[in-house]
């Protein structure tokens, strides 16, 4: 179990990979490395100097629910019929397109016994070959890519999480500036028209593309929504429980109300540290004082929610298995075993696509009251990007052919483009069903290639077939982001952090389960951040207050 949120556990497996495969190839790419230059946030320096991409969003689609310059996505009630086609022609001029990708599903089947592999080939113009790999063997298989310095077109590992680095780098601006295409020219300002489903690509998301004073990359975007506590509503209702607690003291009434371990029942699959450090105004990671940042982990209101949040697992309302490696935590509120969770706002269509409940399965969410009541505490905003891919340097009439290939790959949602890419060929790879596409069988095993990890539209807020469901995580979404918090280091590089977040991550999380079960004393925290600044946080900090003075955001 780890007490972090989602967008926590993200940054920290970015450098507990980076730290594996750094291990299996030692001294990878020094030459380009932190020896030869500058370090740590002087790296990156003249980032915030170089123009991003102009924002010119796609007006073929009209989204049921509108969304905000904020960060509240656009939402559908359905998937747009008859699709809109967005293109006239094949992208591609028949060549190949190398890239390397990763996924989290079982490998699909290979192009040759892959019909919808074939079918995105016909439609893009490309012969797509693609490097897939396992998530957990992404950190040996691209340590060995680099090391072999055989790059593919497009480099999609999972490593590329904004602020990480690629596995077995010494530094990522160096490396990108000696191995990849450098962007500017063809994206900066207007240029970026000649791509339109590149321009529709929210700014916020560009700016984790932002090294050497130049664009990089591509963005991934996701919303902003941020870490969620989600909400059995069904079972609240039958329960008769309080949906929204007004402050810490109702918060753990209601917890114990629903708590039922006779009958299999819990209130939380995880534990809600981060849910009860919002109630107290804890920052995510950082918080910005004239100029000087404050991690989260030095305020007293992190020792304060430890505290309560370990009185809430002797109180017997968090899942007692909650605590083991890999728990099944989805599937325990899915079954109902665990009535709240803590998870991204991408959750939300997953839990119903997984739906063991019946047609009165119903979700809500729970907005993090003050912890002494008297209102809303503010949440996080989350990371704009989930990846973003480097392109190997290439001559300009290489790199203006990939660029359109993945312009395509970046159509918008209730496109036909889009649908096709998502989720394949009708009738064969899925089925529309209540306004929202299912994937057959052969959909779930032949899809999942990982092209949407090179490029990808902008997020909405879609359940299939759910249009209550997806209603309803609008208006949570409306209520929570005009009052988030951005955390101030997002878009921003260290290079300490790059390399040991994973470090710095298992101090926190391991001594954040050890006072939770009870096995350490709350007052063992101040020494754990005292190890945790020793060990690199301290020079994180240093660096990101480098970047921050001269971000020029």
């Amino acid at each position: 179990m780890t007490s972090s949120s989602s967008i926590g556990r993200r940054q920290f497996l970015t450098g507990a990979l980076t730290t594996a495969a750094a291990v299996a190839t030692p001294g990878l790419l020094a030459g380009c490395g932190g020896g030869g230059g500058p370090s740590g946030g002087g790296n990156n320096q003249a980032s915030g100097s170089v123009r991003l991409p102009n924002y010119t969003p796609y007006t073929g689609v009209t989204p049921d629910l509108r969304g905000n310059p904020q960060g509240l996505l656009d939402a559908f009630l359905k998937y747009p019929e008859p699709a809109v086609r967005a293109t006239n022609a094949a992208p591609g001029d028949g060549g190949p397109v190398s890239a390397f990708v990763l996924t989290n599903s079982p490998v699909p089947p290979a192009l040759g016994q892959n019909p919808f592999w074939q079918e995105l080939n016909k439609r893009l113009g490309a012969d797509l070959q693609l490097t897939i790999v396992p998530s957990a063997d992404m950190p040996t298989k691209f340590a060995t890519l680099v090391a072999g310095d055989d790059l593919p077109d497009l480099i999609v590992p999972a490593l590329f999480t904004p602020n990480g680095l690629p596995a077995g780098t010494a530094n990522l601006p160096a490396w990108l500036a000696a191995k990849c295409q450098d962007l500017t020219p063809y994206l900066s300002g207007d240029a970026v028209n000649e791509y339109p489903f590149l321009a529709n690509l929210p700014t916020e998301a560009w700016r984790d593309c932002r090294y050497n004073g130049g664009i990089y990359g591509l963005p991934v975007p996701r919303g902003v929504g941020g870490t969620l506590m989600m909400r059995r509503d069904d079972l609240f209702k039958q329960l008769g429980a309080n949906p929204q607690p007004s402050n810490f003291a109702e918060f753990r009434e209601v917890c114990r109300k629903v708590t039922d371990a006779r009958a299999n029942r819990w209130a939380l699959a995880l534990s809600p540290l981060d849910f009860v450090r919002q109630m107290l105004g804890n920052p995510w990671r950082w918080r910005l004082e004239g100029g000087q940042l404050v991690s989260a982990y030095e305020g007293e209101e992190y020792k304060q929610a430890l505290a309560d949040v370990a009185q809430l697992v002797k109180d017997g309302v968090v899942h007692p298995d909650s605590f083991s490696n890999n728990a099944p935590v989805k599937k325990w509120f899915n079954a109902g075993s665990a009535l709240l969770i803590p998870d991204r706002y991408t959750a939300w269509p997953q839990f119903f696509a997984e739906n063991i409940a019946g047609p009165q399965f119903e979700i809500g969410g729970m907005r993090p009251p003050l912890h002494a009541g008297g209102g809303f505490a503010a949440t996080w905003q989350a990371q704009a990007t989930n990846n973003f891919t480097a392109f190997k340097k290439a001559d300009e009439g290489r790199i203006r052919a990939l660029l359109k290939v993945c312009n395509w790959l970046a159509a918008p949602f209730g496109t036909e483009e889009w649908l096709l890419r998502r989720y394949g060929v009708a009738g064969t790879h899925y089925n529309m069903r209540g306004g929202g596409p299912t994937l057959t069988q052969a959909g779930v095993s032949q899809t999942v290639l990982g092209v949407r990890y090179i490029v990808d539209a902008p997020d909405v807020i879609f359940v299939p077939g759910e249009p209550e469901a997806t209603r309803k995580s609008y208006e949570y979404q409306a209520s929570i982001i005009p009052t988030a918090i951005k955390d101030p280091t997002l878009g921003l590089f260290s290079d300490t952090w790059s390399r040991k977040s994973g470090q710095l991550g298992t101090i926190i999380n391991d001594a954040n389960n050890d006072i939770l079960s009870g096995r350490k004393p709350v007052s063992a925290w101040d020494d754990i951040v005292k190890q945790w600044r020793s060990t690199g946080g301290d020079q994180c900090r240093t660096e990101f207050e480098d970047a921050i003075k001269n971000s020029g955001d």
